[in-house]
């Protein structure tokens, strides 16, 4: 027997979300359904090396509870994998071989970390909340962590290991975010880390393993380190295996048009697993950052709505912090732009580095050590507006002379 639905949502974060309030605002009487395969609401991954680092409760990860679907009219079907779909059906199958058809599908089916071939339960990766837990007894016994990899997983959970703790970062390229930050900025961030402890192995990588009562790890250049916890931070791998099974064009990601609709007019995707168009660049990527699936989510449920809404590109967003420093990335930060205006005070640690075009208009921003005004910046660059001067730079813009700004 099949359940239909007029609305089905696959994925449960942020992307799923927005999609299910937003189908809900507009159509009060639509059936919804949102499938996962985690046995819970909504959670914040964002905020696991918080939890994990002992500085917040497991309830502090949640997002909504489960009366939040219950008051939307939305059933939940979790703890449950989709192991196919058939567009032309308008149905999809899950792991117990319950059918469910819909009208719309949305994927919003996230990504998947990458992992080592490492045999041993001591080496972790992050991102679904069972990783939250084996981390957090771990994180309670270790006097040394190693995490390999420098990004948006290794250094936030560095940064919540004990103050106790021998911290090493083994990096394959010769610098930290190099994906997030550009040269300059990074370098400036090296710096903070290592005078808080932190050792950095640049351009080097893991090429042997023994486990006894530590892990020994042998790097590429001859050291070893001896350590307690392998954290595994090598990016993520956007799941898309469905979308292919399904007959679905896809690249690094699904492929979606300016609607967030795929190549099959009834199915959309938004988020982590969804390739689009850049909106600087023009180029089709992943950006895997909250915002950007929050904005495709809207997109994605307005026009399967109906209602016609063109998404105009998304913009990487990543705003994190790290041993006591925030850090953020808005827009394309690459140095190939016509010109970068920096701020940087040696004392307070705070550093703006501005990306302009050769209109003077805004398309990147690198903040270290103070992030309030990343949303600005956002504004900026979503808006295609001219860079508005120092002030900005220093700090003493306010929100209402951007606005001003912006509106003038």
């Amino acid at each position: 027997m099949t359940e239909n639905y007029d609305f089905v949502i696959i994925g449960n974060s942020a992307a799923g979300l927005q999609a299910v309030r937003t189908l809900r605002k507009h159509d009060q009487l639509a059936t919804i359904a949102i499938i996962d395969r985690e046995d819970c609401p909504a959670y914040s991954r964002v905020l696991t090396p918080y939890y994990i680092g002992g500085h917040i409760l497991r309830e502090g990860l949640d997002i909504v509870a489960f009366s939040f679907y219950q008051e939307l009219g939305v059933c939940p079907v979790f703890g449950q994998a989709v192991i196919t779909i058939d567009p032309e059906k308008h149905a999809l199958e899950l792991a117990d071989g319950h059918k469910i058809g819909f009208k719309k599908l949305l994927l919003a089916t996230g990504a998947e970390a990458r992992t080592l071939p490492i045999a041993t339960r001591r080496a972790c990766v992050l991102r679904h909340i069972a990783d939250a837990e084996k981390l957090v007894n771990l994180f309670q016994r270790m006097k040394s962590v190693t995490a390999v990899g420098a990004g948006l997983v290794s250094l936030p959970l560095l940064s919540h290991a004990s103050d106790q703790a021998e911290k090493h970062l083994v990096v394959g390229s010769n610098r930290i975010f190099s994906r997030v930050v550009d040269p300059e900025t990074s370098t400036i961030l090296e710096d903070q880390l290592t005078k808080k402890g932190l050792n950095i192995h640049k351009q080097n990588d893991i090429v042997e393993m023994v486990e006894k009562e530590q892990l020994q790890l042998k790097l590429k250049h001859g050291k070893q380190l001896n350590t307690d916890l392998l954290i595994i931070g090598k990016g993520v791998v956007p799941n898309i295996h469905l979308a292919a099974a399904a007959g679905l064009d896809v690249a690094d990601g699904v492929l979606i048009d300016e609607n967030c609709c795929t190549s099959h007019p009834d199915v959309y995707a938004a988020g982590d697993a969804a390739e689009g168009t850049d909106f600087i660049t023009g180029e089709a990527t992943i950006q895997g950052n909250w915002m950007t699936a929050v904005e495709q989510g809207e997109n994605a449920a307005l026009n399967m709505l109906g209602i016609e809404c063109r998404y105009q590109g998304s913009l990487k967003n990543n705003i994190t912090e790290i041993f006591g420093i925030g850090v953020a990335a808005v827009g394309y930060c690459q140095e190939d732009v016509a010109e970068i205006i920096s701020s940087w005070n040696a004392v307070t640690g705070r550093c703006r580095r501005v990306f302009l075009d050769e209109k003077q208009r805004v398309v990147g921003a690198n903040l270290i050590g103070e992030t309030n005004d990343a949303g600005l910046y956002y504004q900026l660059i979503s808006t295609r507006s001219v860079f508005p001067g120092k002030t900005m730079l220093t700090g003493t813009a306010n929100y209402a002379q951007v606005q001003f700004h912006l509106n003038s």
